[in-house]
């Protein structure tokens, strides 16, 4: 079966279709796998399948979430892990953008290092992301992303966006039903950490993840 590529909406984001659709990024290192993930090469270019069901991020982009991120930009990802999802951010602001990955787990933040060392405009941060006085030096950026499974997971992002957002800036939160509430509905949850979010940002879009991620929601924000 042909590969079809083609560009999405969202700059430095395409699809590969192989039977499948799934969104993909020009990688910013040809040659290296981060995950194990397909590489696909069309007219001199190399392309990074971005799996949906191993990443937040891309699996809102299947859900038709925007993500407004471009080459260039500064981006605070708190939550990181070991940099799936982080590679492929990587790919699109470019050489000349540049993220900042923050996560307390010194295993992940192994695994996170590796990647840095051939992505140069990676910076792994190990910190608590419920602490951004620790890593001041990362200074004013473009987008900021929250993945962290905890139960204060909205006031952590509204604390990293006060700190470093520009004004006019967007953000993405992942919200995770069960790492707040393991007993309420993970409809009631959502509820209430749209409530909380509410209060100080606009509400760009919110999307379920299904059937990539059970009981998991985005919010897509501005900064007011």
């Amino acid at each position: 079966m042909t590969m079809k590529l083609e560009k999405s909406e969202i700059p430095g984001v395409f699809w590969l279709e192989n039977g499948k659709k799934h969104p993909a990024t020009i990688n910013l290192v040809p040659g290296i796998r981060v995950y194990g993930e397909k590489l696909v090469k069309e007219g001199g270019v190399e392309y990074r399948e971005w799996d949906p069901y191993r990443s937040k991020i891309g699996a809102a982009i299947m859900r038709g979430v925007d993500f407004p991120v471009k080459a260039g930009d500064k981006v605070l990802y708190l939550g990181v892990a070991s940099g799936t999802t982080a590679s492929h951010v990587s790919d699109i602001v470019g050489a000349k953008g540049k993220v900042f990955g923050v996560d307390i787990a010194e295993r992940t933040m192994r695994d996170l290092i590796f990647v840095a060392e051939k992505r140069k405009n990676l910076t792994p941060i190990l910190s608590d992301a419920q602490k951004p006085e620790n890593y001041r030096f990362v200074g004013e950026v473009d987008f900021v992303f929250a993945d962290v499974a905890m139960p204060n997971q909205a006031e952590i992002l509204i604390k990293n966006c006060d700190a470093f957002l520009k004004k006019g800036g967007f953000a993405m939160i992942s919200v995770k039903a069960r790492s707040i509430d393991v007993n309420a509905k993970p409809s009631e949850v959502f509820a209430e950490e749209e409530a909380i979010l509410k209060q100080h940002f606009e509400i760009i879009d919110k999307k379920r993840l299904e059937p990539y991620e059970k009981d998991h929601i985005i919010f897509l924000l501005k900064m007011s």
